[in-house]
């Protein structure tokens, strides 16, 4: 009787403790560190870089006008002195100093040339009067000449037919030579007198010149053209402008007076990922200065044409973003981290990076726990950040995948889709 109980009980307990294995075996699983469970959420493809806050909208100063002015010859100028950023000016009020070190260089050099030129100007009108007067009186001599022949040609009216053909040959001799003297006379004033015009013209564009020098050294003291707060420019090399800077007609911006309420976020996003950026996509913006805040935002400007970055082998785009403030007072300078949406999918199925393997053949898959089994998966994807792959087919929300590969990886076969 006792035997035919035990051996009634002995299959029912090996069901029950096989359950039991299966029970806690399946419960561990889902607290192994290298298991997941595929969900389903919100898929964003992000392009993130940081920038700079900049204004849209700003008053310019810049190098005086003069400077711009090619007979100047001044091809960059040194700022000695300028206020501090972020100071708030009205208008006229000071604002930077330049170096009149260079203008009073020029000045003198322009005052020495009109010194030489007014010279040669002198000479030229004395050497003129001078070949003239002698001009003038190989004419007169040449028109004696000419009377003399006359003469000699009526008294040889009683000579010999030879004696009065040699009177007319040396008549007509000397009328020949006093008109080639007037033609003579003729070019030479001319000659004389475009030297002499030459000669004043380079004493009136020295003289201007001058002029233009003196009023520059009364406008090397800048001065704010708006109300407003100053705010560096960068030059040429992407540093801020400040003293000891060079500045010149093919950089003259000094500082800006920005507009507060036009605040854009500046960045510069590397041409492998430009293509992705258009306007309209929404930003998340963090600003340094409010390291607890969000800001939202939207691309407003995509660059065309890229600029190679300093002392790396790429090129970057600039890329302007519309910030909204959300009430807090942004300012220039300030430096920004920006995430730009490229994408975003909601529900859509998702699965960490670590959990997605790559065959020889591109072929994706995962390493997929069912119960005590491990399968490996082909799966289809359609898009991809840095945490996730989005999952179009192949497994399914709430099956559990595995982060790194099992032990007998090697030996499964690849369940195809």
């Amino acid at each position: 009787m006792k035997k035919n109980i035990w051996q009634l009980i002995a299959p029912l307990g090996l069901v029950v403790v096989t359950l039991v294995v299966y029970a806690l075996a399946t419960r561990e699983s889902d607290r192994e560190p290298d298991v997941v469970r595929v969900e389903k959420g919100t898929f964003e493809v992000v392009v993130s870089a940081s920038g700079e806050l900049e204004a849209l909208e700003y008053e310019q100063i810049t190098i005086p006008d003069v400077l711009l002015d090619r007979t100047i010859r001044v091809r960059h100028i040194q700022i000695t002195d300028m206020i501090r950023e972020g100071t708030v000016v009205s208008r006229g009020d000071y604002v930077a100093t330049l170096d009149p070190g260079e203008v009073e260089d020029r000045l003198r050099q322009a005052q020495d040339r009109l010194e030489m030129y007014l010279n040669n100007l002198e000479n030229n009108r004395i050497d003129s009067s001078l070949v003239l007067s002698d001009a003038r009186d190989a004419i007169r001599q040449a028109r004696d000449q000419v009377l003399d022949m006359e003469i000699r040609l009526e008294q040889s009216a009683f000579e010999s037919e030879a004696v009065q053909r040699q009177a007319q040959i040396s008549l007509e001799r000397a009328e020949r030579d006093y008109q080639q003297r007037h033609r003579n006379y003729t070019q030479t004033r001319r000659r004389l007198e475009l030297r002499i015009r030459r000669a004043m013209d380079n004493v009136k564009e020295t003289e201007n010149e001058i002029q233009v020098i003196e009023q520059l050294k009364q406008d090397l003291r800048i001065t704010a053209p708006a109300d407003g707060m100053v705010v560096y420019a960068r030059g040429n090399d992407g540093q801020k402008i400040r003293v000891g800077s060079h500045v010149s007609r093919w950089n003259p911006l000094i500082a800006t007076l920005p507009d507060l309420s036009t605040i854009q976020s500046v960045v510069d996003v590397k041409e492998i990922d430009i293509a992705k950026i258009r306007p309209g996509l929404p930003v998340r913006v963090r600003i340094d200065a409010f390291p607890d805040e969000r800001f939202t935002g939207v691309v407003k400007r995509v660059a065309n044409i890229g600029q190679e970055q300093s002392n790396d082998f790429f090129n970057v785009f600039r890329v302007e973003i519309e910030v909204n403030p959300e009430g807090r007072t942004l300012l220039p300078g300030m430096t920004s981290s920006n995430n730009i949406v490229v994408e975003s999918v909601r529900d859509a199925i998702i699965v960490p990076r670590l959990a997605v393997f790559t065959g020889s053949d591109n072929i994706r898959y995962v390493f997929k726990r069912e119960g005590l089994s491990v399968v490996k998966q082909q799966i289809r994807t359609s898009g991809e950040n840095d945490n996730f792959f989005k999952v179009v087919d192949g497994i399914e929300e709430g099956d559990r995948v595995m982060l790194t590969p099992p032990s007998n990886a090697e030996t499964l076969k690849l369940v195809s889709l």
